[in-house]
């Protein structure tokens, strides 16, 4: 009985294997039927027009538990774990699966997870994610069943931070299950060597280049001018045709081979968004018109390394420089990270610094700790600073090499750095040597010698000020060092010539009109009559007295004039009349020019004028005589600054004797003119420091009261004399840096 009921067991589990294999089998065969119709689609048609939108999975649940994510969907739904790169992070794609209400980030308490990040993904393809933050590099185990996905994470010490290259991802994928049925588990797909497929997919506002190929593809993406975008595949040929056909906004696709890639060149018709995407065995691109939304940002579904190439140019590639230079460029703070880590060892975070910067890295054996951060676009040198500061460490930079270390050990090397050169300097020999001293003041570069601490504990220094020498008795290794400085204090002081012009222009104008007329009357009686008053000049003409006597300034040799007379037969009634102007004008220019030498930063002056003896009282009722100076004066002061422009202190004086003004006790008066004043000049420009402009105007009238007023009439009966005066005083300056032929 026993052994028939084992035979029946064996035999029921025997069909069971049978059922299993076949069903392995069928689906194997679905697979590869759908590959070879995508494979004939993509050879026989320019546009593949997208199916139609199936119902999209929902996940229902996200449960956390100690090293574990459980998530259950509504229905069957394809899966890919990836990690981006970062030890620290697990991403998970699920394929035309809707996150449902779970669009909040999610904190765990549980041990190994930090936290989970949710997302709906629409372009280049309609997917769930979730990003999960561990609290340790782990060992990713999946498990799907019956709509459940079960993710557990061994943790494990990681014996090396990955780099940051889309080459080293770890991509497990599982295809899709029906109910009851276990999920078949892919092996990660290998590297591809050729392209086989380049199609079309159009969707709504948008259109998909579909690369395909027979593994992995890591491909680098940037746009060129605006209406290109360059697809660089490394390590890939080309085992396809280009479509014929393209779809708007694409005009054309190119293809060109390298040593070590194949290049796509995708000509638009117009600026064009883009987002780039690469999935399984696939690279996707999808184009977007750049008046519709943007959809995210493909740069932020690529690993660091795609994110930097997707930035540059083909000019910018084929010149990249050396890893050394793309070490400088990140420690000058050109390239930003983002990086989140919670309650992490801080060594594997300074390695992942150094991978994705490229610079060799050595880290102390005393650098310990355990950070927590969250650095979004940070600049790398910024992040790398916080670190070392939060820590008490420093660095050091030499070549490409960044060494860190704490700062007390950086202290001690240089404190052992100094006494090992002291104890080198005490056991070199001491040697004597004399340096001449040219153009500086000895004891000038003896006191800047003695500051400058060049010399060692054991050096002396004398000095001979007849020779203008100096000896120095002290180590031979300090002595080019002496040579260097006194190379920059014994030079020949420069000179400058200062030239001032002080110009006086003066000019009067003076403009004199008169008027003269009389006239007489004599009655036939004789006893009435009619003349001028007699106090006044009398008339040429008919020799009686003025009525009007307003004679202008004219006079023998200078003015003009005419007389009119009447006079009857009778002579007894005559008339006389003269008119008398002048107008008198005057310049006068008068030009000094004093010049003077001086050395840079010294004081000079120079004078020209007299000495006027002046007799003056003293109290004890005394006469004495002294002595007024009446000169013409300039004292400067240059200095010459490093772009060649002189800074003047400058005084301009000059007075001379001025007979207009009345002497007091024997004193004479004199005009004075003065400029005090600091100024800045370019080396033999020209410039004025200062001007004095002076006008006196004087207008008189004489006449007859009221009668003067009359319009036009007046004119005969009143004098006009009108005086202008001018006087203008202007001062130049001209410095002029006289150099050593």
């Amino acid at each position: 009985m026993r052994h028939g009921a084992n035979k029946i067991k064996n035999k029921e589990q025997g069909k069971w294997q049978c059922f299993k294999i076949m069903a392995f089998c069928s689906l194997l065969l679905c697979f590869t039927l759908l590959a070879l119709w995508g494979c004939a689609t993509t050879k026989t048609t320019g546009v593949k027009e997208s199916l139609e939108p199936k119902e999209a999975s929902v996940i229902t649940g996200i449960d956390v538990q100690n090293h574990t994510v459980t998530l259950t969907g509504n229905k069957p739904f394809i899966y890919t774990i990836y990690r981006p790169g970062d030890p620290y992070k697990v991403v998970i794609d699920l394929p035309d699966v809707s996150i449902g209400a779970f669009d909040k980030k999610i904190v765990s308490d549980k041990e190994g997870i930090t936290e989970i990040v949710p997302s709906q993904v629409n372009s280049p393809s309609f997917m769930a994610r979730l990003e999960i933050l561990l609290q340790s590099p782990s060992v990713i185990e999946q498990e799907y069943k019956d709509n459940v996905l079960k993710i557990r994470m061994k943790e494990e010490a990681p014996k090396e931070v990955p780099a940051v290259s889309t080459e080293t991802e770890e991509v497990s994928k599982a295809g899709l299950s029906m109910p009851d049925t276990p999920v078949v588990e892919q092996k990660p797909l290998q590297k591809a060597t050729e392209i086989s497929s380049i199609s079309f997919e159009r969707s709504a506002g948008a259109v998909k280049v579909l690369i395909k190929g027979n593994g992995t593809m890591t491909p680098n993406v940037f746009p060129l001018r605006g209406d290109r975008i360059v697809i660089d595949i490394p390590d890939v040929v080309l085992n396809t045709p280009l479509p014929s056909e393209v779809v708007s906004p694409l005009k054309g696709i190119r293809s060109g081979k390298y040593e070590d890639k194949i290049r796509l060149v995708l000509d638009l018709k117009e600026k064009t968004n883009f987002d780039v995407a690469s999935t399984g065995d696939s690279v996707v691109i999808a184009l977007q018109k750049s008046g519709e939304e943007a959809s995210p940002s493909s740069v932020a579904q690529l690993p660091v390394e795609q994110v930097e190439t997707a930035t540059e140019t083909p000019e910018e590639k084929e010149s990249e420089i050396s890893m050394g230079g793309k070490c400088r460029e990140y420690l000058e703070g050109k390239e930003n990270i983002n990086f989140d880590f919670q309650d992490q060892d801080i060594v594997p975070i300074l390695r992942l610094f150094a991978d994705i910067s490229g610079c060799n890295l050595f880290i102390h054996p005393d650098v310990k700790g355990r950070a927590t951060m969250k650095f979004k676009d940070v600049p790398w040198n910024q992040a790398l600073e916080t670190i070392l500061k939060t820590f008490s460490l420093g660095k050091s930079v030499e070549g490409n090499i960044v060494r860190i270390a704490p700062l007390t050990v950086f202290a001690k090397e240089s404190e052992e750095s100094a006494k090992a050169q002291e104890a080198g300097i005490k056991a070199e020999p001491l040697a004597t040597k004399i340096f001449p001293i040219s153009y500086a003041d000895v004891s000038v570069v003896e006191s800047a010698v003695k500051n400058s601490k060049i010399l060692t504990p054991r050096g002396s220094i004398n000095v001979d000020k007849r020779t203008s020498t100096m000896l120095i008795k002290d180590v031979g290794s300090v002595f080019p060092e002496i040579e260097n400085l006194l190379a920059s204090l014994d030079k020949p002081t420069p000179q400058v010539l200062i030239e001032a012009r002080i110009v006086e222009v003066n000019t009067n104008e003076v403009n004199d009109l008169g008027i003269q007329w009389g006239t007489f009357l004599k009655g036939t009686n004789t006893l009435t009559s009619l003349g001028g008053f007699t106090g006044l000049n009398s008339g040429t003409f008919t020799g009686d007295k003025f009525l009007v006597d307003f004679p202008g300034g004219a006079s023998a040799g200078s003015g003009a004039g005419f007389t009119f007379g009447i006079l009857n037969p009778a002579k007894t009634m005559g008339l006389d009349l003269q008119l008398a102007a002048v107008e008198t004008l005057g310049q006068g220019k008068v030009i000094s020019n004093p010049r003077i030498m001086t050395v840079d930063n010294g004081k000079a002056k120079i004078l020209q004028g007299k000495s006027i003896p002046v007799r003056k009282l003293t109290t004890e009722g005394t006469v004495s005589t002294e002595f007024k100076d009446v000169n013409l004066e300039l004292n400067v002061q240059p200095h010459i600054t490093p772009d060649n422009s002189i800074s003047i202190s400058i005084e301009i004086k000059k007075e001379e004797l001025d007979p207009t003004v009345p002497s007091i006790e024997g004193v004479p008066g004199t005009d004075k003119k003065e400029a005090k004043t600091d100024v800045i000049i370019k080396d033999g420009e020209t410039i004025v420091i200062g001007g004095i402009y002076k006008i006196n105007k004087a207008e008189s009238e004489t006449g007859v009261p009221g009668l003067m007023k009359i319009p036009l009439l007046g004119w005969l009966f009143k004098n006009y004399k009108e005086s202008v005066t001018t006087a203008e005083l202007l001062m130049f300056i001209t410095p002029r840096i006289v150099r050593k032929p």
